[in-house]
């Protein structure tokens, strides 16, 4: 039995303990913070706005904070909030499911929003043989045949998962040919771009032409030229509205990567698709039998009051898991599926068409039960990639997010893995001049004057983790932007020196 003398002095260890921690603490605070500011004024950002935070995930403390409390425009990194919720409603295990169903003679594509159909390179890390977009088509045709399918009256595309809203009407319009702004829809396919392939011929005549997917009946005016001399500086215009393209610019060389263009009501695009290689596989399509003439099959959108169909019958699945969803929307940066994570964690909440609405209130929930009524309140979601300039979150905000999901033993794994290393992703060209001695796993995020990157140090042995965000507005210049990156990396070197020393004191301590 303990003394009462022997608990005073065991009492008055513990508080020194705690109370030496505490300070420990707010020394820590402090250096950081100088060393913070001495960064920023070493930047020369001119004008630009900058928001950093830098946390210790374990006891929630602050370790550095520069105008945290700030709401700016992450740009990409409004993907950690957008993948985040969608992970957090869905769960690690969820599987996005497309689904091949006859009812009839009617054939329905039913989509799950999966932003993974038909993407390359996805469909490049599927064990075995290759599998080209192309052959996946062709494989959902054959099983259309193989359940004795000789004719169907049409083609239905499910795809009320979503709204048909495709575009943000706050992305930017001037660029809505490009593959970041490809239209999100409840049925994607191919990252909801055309690609296109050039190859010389005569000198001043236009180029060979291939896209891919396969689509001869898509209508393009090939108005490059090839040329003797020079690079290829080909490029494709389409209106907003419709799938009518243009080439232009000069080939010189055959073309070793392609040119993407964005593509318009990918539903329809991938109802045409499905049903030239139906006709190809000898299925007739509402009386059609020749695949050049796919482009007249009878193919449609279900209207959102249409009743299910009854006696029906799944005879072919496409699946994506989560994972590899996130690791595209993270490290890759992929816009279509950021979009397509919120807006189907809107559809799966209210169980109506995902939206950017729906998917956006959903968001400001789960961030308010996370992070708190304040902090959500303060955040401005419009979109999920970060393409729009209407968003707004505060580095404190953002670090707060990174905490509570790294505490969420259920989903901090698939997400932490889900961003980009040294090397990789979006920063395989970044940290040259400095390696973190800790595990890195960032956002970056880039639109017009603003560069962002958020994340986790991850100390290895002892897992102790720091959540950093720097989020910089504003930037008027190139060099600003420049110096912009330059500021994200030494503000990763303060954090990663950080977490090192503290993660050696505590091994010490410890006997580690």
């Amino acid at each position: 039995m303990l003394t009462l003398a022997l608990r005073s002095r065991l009492t008055a260890a513990l508080c020194w303990i705690v109370a030496s921690s505490l300070l420990s603490f707010a020394a820590a605070a402090q250096e950081l913070n100088s060393r913070v500011e001495r960064a920023i004024t070493a930047a020369r950002l001119g004008n630009g706005k900058v928001g950093i935070s830098i946390l210790d995930t374990g006891s929630g403390r602050r370790l550095a904070s520069l105008n945290a409390d700030t709401p700016l425009i992450p740009a990409s990194n409004q993907k950690l909030i957008s993948s985040g919720v969608a992970l957090s409603v869905l769960g690690s295990d969820f599987v996005f499911k497309t689904e091949l169903i006859l009812s009839g003679q009617t054939l329905i594509v039913k989509g799950a929003g999966d932003p993974g159909l038909g993407d390359p390179k996805l469909l490049g890390q599927v064990a075995g043989d290759p599998i080209t977009v192309d052959r996946l088509v062709a494989m959902l045709a054959s099983a259309v045949q193989n359940a004795g399918v000789t004719s169907l009256d049409e083609i239905v595309i499910d795809d009320t998962v979503f709204d048909r809203e495709f575009v943000h009407a706050s992305w930017p319009v001037s660029q809505l040919n490009r593959w970041y702004c490809a239209e999100v829809a409840g049925l994607n396919f191919h990252t909801n771009v055309l690609s296109v392939y050039v190859r010389p011929t005569k000198l001043g005549d236009a180029p060979l032409v291939r896209l891919q997917p396969h689509s001869p009946w898509m209508e393009l005016q090939n108005n490059a030229r090839t040329v003797a001399t020079g690079e290829n500086t080909t490029w494709i215009a389409r209106p907003n509205t419709a799938n009518r393209f243009t080439l232009y610019g000069d080939v010189r060389h055959p073309s070793q990567a392609p040119v993407d263009v964005t593509v318009h009501n990918v539903p329809i695009f991938f109802g045409r698709l499905l049903a030239q290689s139906l006709l190809d596989a000898g299925v007739r399509v509402g009386g059609i039998v020749n695949a050049a003439d796919a482009s007249r099959a009878p193919v449609r959108t279900r209207a959102l009051d249409e009743p299910a169909p009854v006696g029906t019958r799944t005879i072919a699945v496409v699946t994506t898991q989560i994972s590899d969803v996130l690791t595209r929307c993270n490290a890759d940066s992929q816009n279509l599926y950021a979009e397509a994570l919120l807006k189907r964690a809107g559809h799966h909440v209210t169980g109506d068409p995902g939206s950017w609405s729906n998917g956006a209130a959903v968001a400001r929930m789960v961030m308010s039960e996370r992070v708190g009524p304040d902090a959500a309140a303060a955040t401005v979601i419009a979109d999920g990639s970060g393409m729009s300039r209407l968003n707004r979150v505060s580095a404190d905000t953002m670090v707060r997010w990174l905490q509570a999901i790294a505490q969420q033993t259920e989903i901090r794994e698939t997400f932490v893995q889900s961003l980009a290393t040294v090397g990789t992703g979006t920063l395989s060209r970044r940290f040259r001049e400095y390696r973190p001695a800790n595990a890195l796993y960032a956002k970056s995020g880039a639109i017009d004057g603003v560069r962002c990157l958020s994340g986790y140090l991850v100390h290895g042995p002892t897992g102790r983790t720091v959540a950093f965000a720097v989020l910089c507005n504003d930037l008027a210049t190139g060099e600003a932007t420049t110096n912009a990156l330059k500021l994200h990396e030494q503000i990763v070197r303060i954090a990663d020196e950080w977490l090192t020393t503290q993660a050696n004191a505590d091994a010490s301590v410890f006997g580690g």
